[in-house]
């Protein structure tokens, strides 16, 4: 079998939503961070930013790069054909 097309927005919401994951998890790492450092404020300055910020900006370019690697893969799967995959039935 060959993927010869990918769905432009379905790829992207779906690496919306696992950029958004990943970035939530490295604003956890950021608030810990920022709370094990020596500045009484740490978590307030940047650990409860970085878990509403890094998520967010995390999620819109996952969309951008979903978009971007959809449209590409479509136009190039046109010139060089696309990913062959083997599928099994269970």
């Amino acid at each position: 079998m060959r993927l010869k097309r990918i769905s432009v927005i379905p790829l992207a919401k779906i690496m919306t939503v696992i950029y958004a994951l990943l970035g939530f998890l490295l604003g956890i790492i950021a608030a810990i961070v920022s709370m094990t450092g020596q500045d009484e404020e740490g978590f307030w300055s940047l650990g409860l930013w970085s878990l509403i910020v890094f998520p967010v900006v995390n999620a819109v370019g996952g969309f951008l790069m979903g978009v971007f690697f959809s449209g590409t893969y479509n136009l190039f799967s046109k010139w060089v054909g696309g990913i062959e995959i083997e599928l099994e039935e269970i």
